[in-house]
């Protein structure tokens, strides 16, 4: 039988790293990480069962908010689905939410369908602006925005995870190369180091 080797989308990630450990003279405005441990999973509600699902995982109610819990984050895609993200194995988390909303929904696992990219430093809130099209100025949003929008011509799920600010951005997989030269390129003005969580 086969044997088949996972491949990370961005390619080998310790030579990625290699090739641009640091960027720019004195310290670095941003902070890019890779994450590579973060299960994923998708979650659907039954027709007229939103509400239930938001009340048996306690997820909050207002569009464009994550919920965060000790073993997982929901962040809201439409109405009745939630992309939910955990440290913990994929199979876990799965079992565990299906558990929890019985037969009011349904989870379909992701797998390595999207690259999640970290942002963070002294400049991170000026990389966005650079490329992303809403507004994401400190008086508007702040931890727990959440949003999908389009930077660099790639659909990105942007997720505030602190005020500092730090973002969250997933990218599929198919664009995740695309997308991070152009993170790579845009960063390098502000001086970045890069490393993976």
């Amino acid at each position: 039988m086969a044997e088949f080797e996972t491949v990370h989308p961005l390619g080998d990630l310790d030579q990625l790293l290699a090739d641009h450990a640091h960027h720019g003279e004195g310290a670095p405005g941003v902070q890019l990480s890779i994450r590579t441990q973060a299960a994923c999973v998708q979650l659907f509600s039954r027709k007229g069962r939103h509400e239930d699902v938001a009340k048996a995982l306690k997820l909050n109610a207002s569009p464009g908010v994550a919920s965060a819990s000790k073993s997982h984050t929901a962040l809201p895609l439409s109405p009745g689905q939630w992309m939910v993200t955990s440290n913990q194995s994929a199979d876990r988390l799965a079992a565990k939410l299906q558990a929890k909303i019985k037969d009011m929904g349904y989870v379909s696992q992701q797998g390595d369908a999207r690259v999640c990219f970290r942002i963070a430093g002294p400049s991170a809130r000026d990389l966005m602006a650079r490329g992303c099209r809403l507004d994401l100025d400190e008086s508007r949003v702040g931890t727990g925005f959440c949003a999908q929008t389009n930077m660099a011509q790639v659909g990105v799920l942007l997720h505030q995870i602190s005020d500092e600010p730090a973002y969250d951005l997933y990218v599929y997989a198919g664009f995740a190369r695309s997308f991070f030269h152009w993170l790579s390129h845009t960063a390098a003005q502000f001086g970045y180091r890069i490393d993976k969580l």
